[in-house]
């Protein structure tokens, strides 16, 4: 009797074939063309629930978390679920490819349930600049084997565009809105000293906002402790600097100058 070997996927082909061409590109090796889109967006979700989250389940074959690291900033399970049908059917269109077919709007819904996954994720954790630029690169490339491969299938990327446009600028400017109330941001006139402006300040992430700070801090109790060691060397021409040594050292000075007449006067009288 022969044997049928039936290859094993991760969730469903799409997903496994993009988690191993995700893994193949951190590798610099090169990804075969047929399953760009599919590692594009594995490192899609890898940017929003970080690479632990989506690869792990993989490495120890457990589906079921993989679908439930889905859910944590609040997807609903029918998006969820929308997402692995519409990848699978992507692979499914893929590989059956004819140039005159496109994939009647698969890779709009895969790219919109994307962007649902952003949107609950910055509310609860903001992205970077650096991260939404990786997001320009997958909903909008200029070029690559990405850009050739959505023009070839997709049945009309200009609305996937046009929405991520819509969707980043959404998204910086709730940023921009909650870094302005942040309250580790300095005074604004200590930016300025120091050659920043406040609204480029509150534009960075809550750690670079850090850093900057501590960074700014450090120069002003270097400049405040060189005033004060001004002010003491000064004081100290004058004055020990400790108000009991200095009323020790003034009766001692007196005491001195008593002896010193009671001994003048002893010489007059003889």
């Amino acid at each position: 009797m022969q044997e049928i070997f039936t290859e094993k996927y991760f969730i469903n082909p799409a997903i496994e074939y993009g988690v191993r061409g995700y893994l193949q590109q951190q590798k610099g090796q090169t990804v075969s063309r047929m399953y760009t889109f599919e590692a594009h967006v594995i490192k899609t979700l890898i940017i929003i629930y970080g690479e632990k989250t989506i690869l792990l389940p993989y490495k120890i074959d457990n589906e079921i978390a993989f679908k439930c690291n889905l859910l944590m900033y609040g997807l609903k399970e029918s998006d969820m679920e929308d997402f692995i049908k519409y990848m699978n059917e992507y692979y499914a269109f893929m590989k059956s490819y004819k140039s005159e077919k496109k994939a009647t709007g698969l890779i709009n819904e895969i790219e919109h349930i994307l962007m649902n996954m952003i949107t609950k994720r910055n509310l609860r954790k903001q992205f970077t600049p650096d991260e939404l630029k990786e997001f320009d690169k997958i909903f909008n490339p200029t070029n690559g084997e990405l850009k050739e491969l959505k023009q070839l299938v997709g049945s009309d990327q200009g609305l996937i565009v046009r929405e991520w446009a819509n969707q980043k600028n959404e998204i910086t400017n709730t940023q921009i809105r909650l870094r302005a109330i942040n309250p580790d941001l300095l005074d604004p006139k200590i930016y300025f000293k120091y050659g920043y402006d406040i609204k480029t300040i509150a534009e960075l992430s809550d750690s670079e906002i850090g850093e900057v700070n501590t960074i700014i801090i450090k120069e002003e109790n270097k400049e405040e402790y060189n005033k004060n060691d001004k002010k003491i060397k000064h004081k100290l021409v004058l004055t020990s600097g400790s108000a009991l040594l200095d009323i020790l050292i003034m009766l001692s000075v007196i005491a001195t100058e008593v002896m010193v007449g009671i001994i003048a006067l002893s010489a007059i009288w003889g």
